[in-house]
């Protein structure tokens, strides 16, 4: 075993130790990720740390990471290790601490390539021996970072099944008692919160789906639950059953199932993103014969999608997204904007290209031309709304389909909210160089509806005709430009 490749149990990362500028764009990436799925927490709370490995040489780069399970050496995104069976050898040496041998054998690259070889996906369930001495539940996840027969990089993913509910449990030391069935609840429920029965208010224990307006992490704040549950029930029941949801879910009717029986579960329907699905709560007493110790209330969907599929989805986000800028690749990018055409959806489409990069790259440095291509895309995302599509096009392109832009004033507005921030970018190596971008606009409207490859061609004429002129620039299809 090489050496260099082991990671020692007393070399784990505390998230304090990030410098700044890597703990927001970790943050950042959390946010765009979550937006991407739809849902509020995704791949940012189920996988602590991620690889990209090539399987063609099995070199290892580091994706994201919050400090757990790694080695100080893997701080930094883009960290690589030159051989992944050595780098798995050494953390299943240091970490796994039952069945090593076997976890060794269903980890090794060969098997690993079998397994997801057809796009599938694969896990590996493990018991990890942490620095306090204590074991916990782990698990790997393995999947195709792209098209079966196309991808040459496979996704390792890292989490902690029972990272949250343990945590709860060690700062409520009350609760501990009831860890067994807690556990039980945060392995199969997406969001589980607790409740006071004798003052209806909620603390949050797990909350890895659905966010009910006004509510925030879990911690030591507390909620009134009849405002988060009518909330919940506007916000996210199917509107036909919101009237029997009201009061099969409100405090008191929740009070007296309990007092009935030691389980009150039903299923319910939920309307997410114009699709259907049905959903199950159940409600259960900590402890039945004291219904003081709090009632606990949990949430699922249970679709006949199996819980593995929901997972594949998480890791299949991943593959869509652009490794050194966090937003989407272009093939996810493209085929989000073509459905959004073909689903008769207005919009703008905007390509942005940034001006004199190979000056940049060639005058101070590959480094510093990455900073600015991880700069545009920052200032983009923030300059454009969560609902657009943002992606990069590859090299120092970018794209964005903006929905319901239908005017070139409308458009204008927004482009030049990205100008102003370009124009102020703070990046000391460039010394007095200014950045600028030059972009070109094509509007998509109920009267003019070009397909997806038309739409493209439009905005990226215009991209050369704003090159024409200094400083940043746009020009709209047939339009005049504008700076």
């Amino acid at each position: 075993m090489n050496s260099d490749l082991i990671i020692k149990a007393d070399e784990l990362l505390d998230p304090a130790d990030y410098p700044e500028g890597q703990h927001d764009l970790v943050e950042e990436l959390n946010k765009k990720i979550e937006l991407c799925m739809g849902i509020i927490t995704g791949l940012g709370k189920e996988y602590h740390t991620i690889w990209i490995v090539n399987s063609n040489d099995l070199t290892m780069r580091l994706y994201r990471t919050t400090g757990e399970s790694t080695s100080r050496g893997a701080v930094e995104f883009g960290q690589t290790y030159n051989n992944y069976d050595r780098t798995m050898e050494a953390y299943i040496d240091t970490y796994v601490a039952d069945r090593a041998d076997s976890i060794l054998r269903e980890v090794r690259s060969d098997v690993v390539l079998d397994h997801i070889r057809n796009g599938d996906l694969y896990t590996v369930d493990y018991m990890r021996l942490s620095d306090d001495g204590s074991l916990t539940y782990h698990q790997m996840a393995f999947a195709l970072a792209g098209d079966p027969g196309k991808a040459d990089y496979f996704i390792l993913a890292y989490r902690d099944i029972d990272k949250s509910i343990r945590k709860h449990i060690k700062d409520k030391q009350y609760l501990h008692e009831q860890l067994d069935i807690v556990a039980a609840l945060s392995r199969d429920y997406y969001n589980v919160f607790k409740i006071d029965i004798n003052t209806g208010m909620v603390v949050i224990l797990k909350l890895d789906g659905y966010v009910t307006k006004g509510m925030g992490k879990p911690g030591d704040k507390e909620y009134t639950y009849d405002v988060l549950c009518r909330q919940y029930v506007k916000d996210r029941v199917y509107s036909e059953d919101q009237p029997a949801m009201y009061e099969a879910m409100c405090f008191d009717t929740v009070c007296a199932k309990v007092r009935e029986m030691d389980e009150y579960v039903s299923s319910y329907r939920v309307l997410d993103n114009g699709e259907v699905h049905y959903y199950q709560f159940t409600y259960l007493p900590l402890n039945p014969a004291n219904l003081s110790a709090g009632i606990l209330a949990a949430f699922k969907n249970v679709d006949d999608v199996v819980r593995s599929a929901r997972e594949r989805e998480t890791l299949a986000i991943l593959a869509e997204t652009d490794i050194m800028t966090g937003i989407l690749n272009r093939g996810s990018g493209e085929r989000k904007v073509k459905d959004a055409v073909a689903n008769g959806k207005t919009g703008m489409l905007c390509i942005l290209d940034i001006d004199d990069f190979k000056y940049i790259n060639d005058n101070f440095g590959h480094d510093v031309g990455d900073k600015v291509i991880r700069g545009i895309a920052d200032i983009i995302s923030n300059e454009f709304r969560e609902r657009d599509i943002i992606f990069r096009l590859g090299g120092d392109e970018f794209a964005v389909f903006a929905y319901n832009i239908d005017s070139e004033d409308a458009g204008r507005v927004m482009i030049e909210r990205v100008f102003s921030k370009v124009g102020s970018m703070d990046i000391p190596e460039l010394k007095e160089h200014v950045v600028s971008v030059s972009a070109g606009a094509a509007l998509i409207d109920e009267d003019v509806r070009p397909g997806f490859e038309e739409l493209y061609k439009m905005a990226d004429s215009g991209v050369y005709r704003a090159k024409k002129i200094d400083g940043c620039a746009v020009a709209f299809h047939d339009s005049e430009l504008y700076d």
